[in-house]
């Protein structure tokens, strides 16, 4: 993974500092992931704390799955004990990543006709919690 592009809270879409990676395979770029070391209700109901995209020629390796364990060392230092994921019921691929990382999904949340992705049709988000005490 490489480190891409820092988000000062100021200018970040989370209102949240945020560091933005590049997942990288055979130095080509595969998907980003970003990591929200921040805990707030846009980040723990609707976009997640971490957010990953996969490239579709990348897609079926398990990145997204990697690039999260190598970015769990970075959320506890920012004091993190937990990490809430977001997804679509019908992203199946991000659904199976979360579960292969040991996520419990807790709920399932309407989207609030003012988030972003409402405009988009998203209407649901599941809501999945990984431990990092445990």
């Amino acid at each position: 993974m490489r480190l891409s592009h820092v988000y000062p809270a100021e200018t970040s879409p989370w209102g949240v500092r945020t560091f933005r990676f590049d997942m990288l395979v055979d130095g080509m770029v595969a998907g980003t992931i970003s990591l929200r070391p921040a805990t707030t209700h846009l980040l723990t109901h609707l976009s997640g704390q971490i957010g990953f995209s996969v490239e579709p020629g990348f897609r079926g390796r398990g990145l997204a799955a990697k690039a999260v364990r190598a970015l769990v060392p970075a959320a506890r230092a920012h004091g993190l004990n937990e990490l809430w994921f977001t997804t679509t019921p019908d992203n199946v691929a991000s659904r199976r990543t979360l579960e292969k990382l040991g996520c419990v999904l807790v709920e399932s949340v309407a989207v609030p006709e003012d988030y972003v992705s409402h405009a988009s049709g998203e209407r649901t988000k599941l809501r999945y919690r990984l431990d990092l005490l445990g």
